[in-house]
């Protein structure tokens, strides 16, 4: 691979990259004796980089400096342009913890919601313990064992779903998880099993501890202020977290769907890339290789280039001259590649002409820049960069042709400026076949590399399948947030119907009087359901701009991005009143439906 950076380098201009100081042709790790001291290690291979290369630095006006970057950061904490491929995203693992926490809080809510709701029930037995001498603390603590004991009997259940659904949650996030049975894990379940059996459980605890023995027969706890608006503003809370995680869900299908339609400035079906890692049986060859590859009908284009077009682009330093003839210096992306290039991907050319083998100095002598270049050193116009000079001295290179803007990155980034040369050492090479002979074309090229390259691996992709892969996170976290939304609903609308029944029971008298004198049963529903639905609503004004906030700091991370729109919020709204009146109503209709005598029969 060092060899392959040297080629590079080269093909660049750089004759010996073994004493070039300046750009990151190779990737180099330092162990260091003591962490304490990175900052003074830093600091000494940046003086060190300034009496090598300071000359070469002002006479390109330019500036360099590295950084010392601990290797465990590398995966969740970087985001830098010459980062390892494939690093995580320690924002979007607090997104899934925090989604993960505000699950398991609904599941404390609903625990709340219930004990409380039913804490009347409890009066009785509540006040005769008061009577008999038992202190406050006792009863606290018998209600906190009970939702302690509630809370690792779900927890243990927990563990054991996680262990069934395990293979299949492996196969959504495409990784493999080890250390399900190790006592870390086990610790922290205990651990969290434990805090949300106290942190359900202590409200409750105090409430029903609390009621006095004279005042548990007139109802005080029922009727009072305060247990209502804590029932209340709990249903508000759990249905103000599922409606946010609604509107996530719709902008992050919106935005997903909104990448995979955009024009990327190429075509990308039907093409197949081969990595063959610059291997010398395949770069003796390359002419062979081509003809060979295009003697079949299901082949139609073969272009050589020294990087992939998809995330494999290096970067470099040069020079210029503006429009005045002033000299400025910049840093852009490059990309050397074989004239077929530009047809087998079909780009468009704004000026000028492509590179060509019909021009022997093009190898050489000759370069490409695409539009954002143009913008970036303000020639205004695509034919003004025609002529424009790269480099100094011998290895000074003229622009020739203007390409037209394409994706050489994610969506996440706009399109940066971009020089395209004439590449000498290659490293992959792209197929483009028929659509409709895939099978075909696989097996030729199947066939031809084993008669050039016996032994050699063949590995390549389908460059649309590369470039949905720069987006599986994105895929994943949206697939995650559906079924976390789903999982949110159905524990707020558990709680629910446990409210409804609670309130049905409560009630039970008043609609056995309304039916008495003529009420109906979708009247009575109505009259029952209107509360919750009431509440439901105000969640939904409270959840919409926190929704908006969140997902317009995701989506800020895509150059490219869609605007959030009104209907997205109305969409989450309306499945939220739509479940929420279903669950209310299921237990309404039955309630409406009983026989008035029964609950009006007996005190």
């Amino acid at each position: 691979m060092a060899f392959l950076k040297k080629l590079a380098a080269e093909e660049w201009g750089i004759k010996n990259v073994d004493g070039e100081w300046l750009g990151g042709w190779m990737m180099t790790f330092v162990k260091l004796a003591n962490h304490t001291d990175a900052p003074t290690i830093e600091k000494q291979i940046n003086d060190l980089l300034y009496v090598n290369a300071g000359d070469k630095m002002d006479s390109l006006k330019m500036s360099y400096t590295y950084h010392i970057q601990p290797l465990t950061d590398v995966h969740l904490s970087s985001n830098l342009r010459y980062d390892a491929e494939n690093n995580g995203s320690l924002a979007t693992l607090r997104s899934f913890v925090a989604v993960g926490l505000i699950v398991l809080l609904l599941a404390c809510i609903n625990y709340i919601n219930l004990a409380t709701a039913s804490a009347v029930r409890r009066a009785k037995e509540t006040g005769v313990r008061k009577v008999n001498g038992a202190a406050r603390s006792e009863l606290v603590q018998q209600f906190l064992v009970e939702s302690l004991l509630t809370a690792f009997v779900a927890g243990g259940l927990g563990w054991l779903f996680f262990q069934l659904g395990l293979p299949g949650f492996e196969r959504l996030t495409g990784h493999a998880f080890s250390g399900a049975f190790s006592a870390q894990v086990i610790g922290l379940l205990a651990i969290m099993s434990l805090a949300a059996g106290l942190l359900a459980g202590a409200y409750p605890a105090l409430v029903i501890s609390g009621f006095q023995p004279a005042g548990v027969l007139k109802g005080a706890f029922q009727t009072s202020f305060r247990g209502v608006w804590l029932r209340k503003s709990l249903v508000v809370a759990q249905f103000s977290a599922s409606v946010a995680l609604l509107v996530a869900v719709c902008v992050i299908w919106r935005q997903m769907n909104f990448v995979h339609g955009k024009s990327l400035g190429f075509k990308q079906d039907a093409l197949l890339e081969v990595n063959f890692f610059g291997a010398p049986e395949i770069a003796r060859q390359t002419g062979a290789l081509r003809n060979e590859l295009l003697s079949n009908h299901a082949v139609s284009h073969v272009a050589f280039h020294r990087s992939s077009l998809v995330g494999g682009l290096g970067n470099g330093w040069t020079t210029t001259v503006d429009l005045t003839g002033k000299e400025i210096s910049s840093s852009l992306y490059r990309m050397a590649v074989s004239p077929e290039f530009f047809e087998t991907y079909d780009l468009q050319l704004a000026a000028g002409r492509f590179l060509s083998g019909d021009f022997p100095t093009d190898t050489t002598k000759s370069v490409m820049i695409n539009e954002a270049a143009v913008r970036a050193f303000g020639w205004q116009t695509p034919e003004n960069a025609l002529g424009k000079p790269f480099g100094k001295g011998e290895q000074t290179r003229t622009v020739v042709g203007v390409v037209r803007d394409f994706h050489f990155e994610n969506l996440h980034k706009p399109v940066e400026p971009l020089l395209l040369g004439f590449s000498r050492f290659n490293s992959f090479f792209s197929v483009k076949i028929e659509a409709s002979q895939i099978s075909e074309a696989i097996r030729h090229i199947e066939k031809t590399w084993q008669n050039l390259a016996p032994g050699l691996p063949l590995k390549y992709q389908f460059v649309d399948e590369k470039i949905g892969g720069q987006y599986a996170a994105e895929q994943t976290i949206w697939r995650l947030f559906l079924m976390l939304s789903g999982l949110a609903i159905f524990i707020a609308c558990l709680g629910l119907f446990g409210l409804a029944t609670h309130s049905a029971q409560q009630r039970a008298k008043e609609i056995g009087i309304r039916k008495v004198l003529g009420a109906s049963v979708a009247g009575i529903t109505g009259l029952l359901a209107k509360d919750f639905l009431k509440l439901v609503t105000i969640a939904i004004v409270i959840a919409s701009p926190v929704a908006y906030y969140f997902m317009d700091k995701w989506l800020a991370d895509f150059a490219y991005r869609i605007d959030i729109q009104w209907w997205m919020f109305a969409i989450a709204g309306v499945g939220a009143v739509a479940v929420a009146f279903l669950t209310v109503s299921f237990q309404s209709v039955k309630a409406a439906l009983a026989n008035p005598v029964d609950s009006l029969r007996s005190e």
